[in-house]
Formats: structure tokens, sequence, C-alpha cells
């Protein structure tokens, strides 16, 4: 996701008034039905309307209307933003070592985007675990709400046999190593016998 505040052209100060001022000068600007004849801009005001969608959408949930700014500290809503870009590109190392100085981990955000990134790199026992917290704290969060849907629907069709760090099919560690122990002693009883053993 693009920066939001860039999106609907504000700054970061902005009012919620502001921003919804912003938001719907922009609605009016790229309406698809302004770009009947021509195929090729309707569709790129589609996705610009997406694109301003998700940033009005993201900045209503973060605001809060006693300070008059988004709902976390400047720093960490910066920080949020800069995460945010990050795991678009896939930099997820570069990602999460923004997170970690998050002040206040406590944030569903904070959860959202640590379990966005075990997601995308296939961890996802700990996946499962921030989404749903985030979704639960949020659950009027479209965003949120939508990511913890894909995550349940790509677990479900997880092959645990597929090599890799997930363990959506319910193997942890102890029953892997459990399993290859077993097989070592198969296979060397097996040798043993071949080769004359008792």
């Amino acid at each position: 996701m693009k920066d939001p505040y860039e999106v609907l052209g504000v700054n970061r100060n902005a009012t919620k008034e502001e921003i919804r001022d912003a938001y719907r000068e922009l609605i009016k600007k790229y309406h698809p039905d302004k770009f009947r004849d021509n195929p090729d801009m309707k569709a790129l005001a589609e996705e610009k309307i997406k694109e301003v969608n998700e940033a009005y959408k993201y900045l209503l949930d973060n605001f809060d209307n006693s300070s008059g700014v988004s709902g976390v500290a400047s720093g960490d809503q910066s920080l949020f933003q800069q995460a945010r870009q990050k795991i678009g590109t896939g930099d997820y190392y570069g990602a999460e070592d923004l997170l970690v100085r998050i002040s206040d981990k406590s944030n569903p955000e904070w959860y959202f985007l640590s379990g966005l990134i075990y997601f995308k790199q296939g961890w996802y026992d700990k996946a499962g675990t921030y989404l749903k917290y985030a979704h639960e704290a949020k659950p009027d969060n479209k965003e949120y709400e939508d990511t913890y849907k894909e995550f349940l629907k790509a677990s479900r069709s997880y092959n645990p046999q597929m090599n890799g760090p997930a363990q959506g099919g319910g193997m942890n560690d102890e029953t892997t190593a459990c399993l290859n122990c077993c097989a070592a002693l198969a296979c060397t009883d097996i040798c043993c016998h071949c080769m004359g053993g008792i």
C-alpha cells in the first residue's frame, strides 16, 4: 500500500474533515463513468479509485478524534507506513527491522503487519496467531478481515508434505523429528538384515 497521505494529497496533521474533502474530490476526479469512451483510461481510473478508497479507509481506521491525528504516535505511524511499503516490495526483513522499532507493539496494525510478513514467508502457525489477533481487535477493518480470510483459505489448502517453513498441516518440529528418527531406525534395520545382521 502506498503512503495514504500522499495518495489523498493531504499532510500528516490533516483533520478528519480535510481527509474527507480530499477523498471526495479524488472520487469525483477519477470516477470511471467519466471515461466511458476510453477503456484504457477507465481501467486506470478504476485502479486509482481503488487506491484512493484504501488510503481513505486506512486513515479513518487509524484516526483518533481526541488528538486530531492518527491513533498511533507519529513516529510509529511513519514506521508502519514504511513497513507496509517494504512488504509491498517483498523486503520482509527490512519490514521486520522497522516493526521492531515500533514503541506500541499492542497496536493491531503491528500484529497485522507482523502476521502478513509471516504469511508471505510461509510461517503459517505464527501468521495465524497474529492475523487473528489483529482481526479480532478491529473486526470492522476490511483489510484485516480480508487478509485473515485469505490466510484461512491458504492454510486449509496447504499440503503438509511440501518443503518449507509452513507447518499448516499440523506437523510440528517434534513430530517431524520423531518421524525422521523412526525412518532412520527402519532404514538401519533393513540394511543390517541385508548385510547379515541379527
